[in-house]
């Protein structure tokens, strides 16, 4: 390499570097926000997404990391024809949510939809289904759990917040700005 082109690049290098530190800082902020060091997850749920039972439970039982705020807790299971079999409001008992069901429940699939609000403020949500396979008849109209063609996704839960995304956009938008004046200065 001759000495003017080491020259040239060393030049380029001090002129960027500036400009890249705090971007590659930003950045990393930004896409190393991870939803669950931004707030509380779902560990476990009972019975688990995609369950095949040979009875009915008595409740569904949903764990979180954190013990989760009363505001907006909601967990509504609905049976094979459709109808509600939650029995009364979701309970919370330190990190779980806990949601009593009617007795009785007819044999085939069940849908489980969550909402819940973690410890630090943030909505959380999520679906999943079980099927019973023993119990009371099939409900009127309802499809047998072999028949049935509704999936079963694990729980889910929402991914990097819109507003996390935002902030950092205007974060890495401020520091270009800043760099590329510092720069004018400079030349």
């Amino acid at each position: 390499m001759t000495a003017s082109l080491r020259t040239s690049l060393e030049r380029i290098l001090r002129r960027t570097a500036p400009a890249l530190v705090p971007l590659v800082a930003g950045a990393a902020l930004v896409l190393g926000a991870s939803p669950a060091s931004a707030h509380d997850g779902l560990v476990s749920s009972s019975p688990v997404a995609a369950a095949t039972l040979a009875t009915a439970p008595d409740t569904v039982d949903l764990e979180f990391t954190g013990e989760p705020l009363p505001l907006g807790t909601l967990v509504a299971v609905t049976g094979p024809d459709g109808a509600s079999v939650s029995d009364g409001p979701a309970e919370i008992s330190g990190t779980a949510v806990v949601q009593q069901l009617l007795p009785d429940l007819p044999v085939g699939s069940y849908r489980v939809d969550w909402r819940s609000t973690s410890s630090d403020g943030h909505s959380l949500s999520g679906a999943f289904d079980f099927t019973v396979t023993a119990g009371s008849a099939p409900a009127a109209g309802a499809p047998s759990p072999a028949s049935d063609a509704r999936s079963a996704p694990g729980p889910e839960e929402e991914g990097i917040a819109p507003v996390w995304l935002v902030s950092g956009a205007v974060v890495l938008l401020g520091l270009g700005a800043m760099v590329g004046a510092r720069l004018r200065r400079r030349a």
